[in-house]
């Protein structure tokens, strides 16, 4: 005799507290940034006579 149990659904369990990421996230994006500015500033300093001479100013 073949007997199906049904078991009850089990509640969910409680989350575990989550990490707080604000920092790691705030350093990533402040890289990023200061990534990106860098990369302007050096192409300013490279190109720029060349850019300004092509405007013609």
């Amino acid at each position: 005799m073949n007997e199906t149990v049904i078991s009850t659904p089990q509640p969910p369990q409680p989350d575990a507290p989550k990490k707080n990421n604000t920092v790691i996230i705030i350093a990533v994006v402040a890289g990023v940034v200061l990534c990106c500015c860098c990369v302007i500033l050096l192409g300013a300093w490279f190109f720029g006579d060349t850019i300004i001479y092509q405007l013609g100013l």
